[in-house]
């Protein structure tokens, strides 16, 4: 499921260093007002066995203004989504965004004209094409050297050596996160440009470290097969990590 903030601004752009680096503080404020014991639930040992982050989100978008190279434009009317498999967390958001007249997007004054639901594809085929807005990256899975010396995976970029191998297992894990199964990595259609954001949570999916940094990423779209719940999970949260600083955001 998903929440569609349908937003206006008088701002002409959002800083770089803002476009996404918000939305993970807005959700949690927002569990903490309106859901305290999910609220800590989630921050304190995150969600599932894989202790992720059970959330998503988008970038605001604003369709009306001509791009600007080098801006990340604003102005006019525009959307904004936050996403999750877990229908407490998306009552809490919407109840709590229904209260909000005006959104603090890093300095920049969103306007909240509506708060409406989306809910996902069917995908009553059990196969689909997901393409992504915000970039994507993913973490190699953590290996035991011969001598028993655990060797933690880097983070990965689209085209990486590894990469599709990667996403694969990082797909399986999100579902289980969510109770489900069955989901496969079917192959890469397509990789965009790279691009680095300012994110909150930086390094990690995990709910309990709090960092602020620079991560790298590129769009991509995927085939993917799998149960029709785990790919409206998948859906409604991003896919790939850091899926809670912004990354990952599916359109389709």
């Amino acid at each position: 499921m998903r929440l569609r903030i349908h937003i206006t601004t008088r701002a002409q752009e959002i800083p770089w260093d803002n476009v996404i680096s918000p939305g993970r503080g807005i959700i949690y404020n927002a569990l903490k007002r309106q859901a305290p014991q999910l609220s800590a639930t989630v921050h304190a040992q995150g969600w599932g066995p894989h202790r992720m982050a059970p959330f998503g989100h988008s970038a605001p978008e604003f369709p009306q203004p001509p791009r600007v190279r080098g801006t990340y434009v604003a102005g006019g009317t525009g959307t904004l989504e936050f996403g999750s498999p877990l229908p407490e967390l998306i009552d809490a958001l919407e109840r709590d965004l229904q209260l909000i007249p005006i959104m603090d997007w890093g300095g920049v004054a969103l306007n909240v004209e509506e708060v409406t639901r989306v809910t996902p594809p069917a995908f009553a085929s059990g196969r689909t094409r997901l393409r992504t807005t915000n970039p994507i990256t993913v973490k190699a899975e953590t290996v035991r050297a011969p001598d028993g010396e655990l060797i933690r995976g880097g983070w990965l970029l689209p085209g990486d050596p590894g990469f599709d191998v990667a996403l694969g297992h990082s797909l399986r894990r999100r579902c289980e996160t969510f109770g489900l199964d069955g989901v496969q990595l079917q192959g890469i259609t397509w990789i965009g440009p790279k691009r680095s954001f300012s994110v909150v949570g930086h390094g990690s999916d995990s709910p309990t470290t709090v960092k602020r940094g620079k991560k790298t990423g590129a769009p991509v779209e995927v085939d993917v097969s799998g149960t029709p719940s785990a790919l409206k999970a998948l859906w409604s949260a991003g896919i790939g990590g850091a899926t809670s600083a912004g990354f990952g955001w599916v359109t389709a």
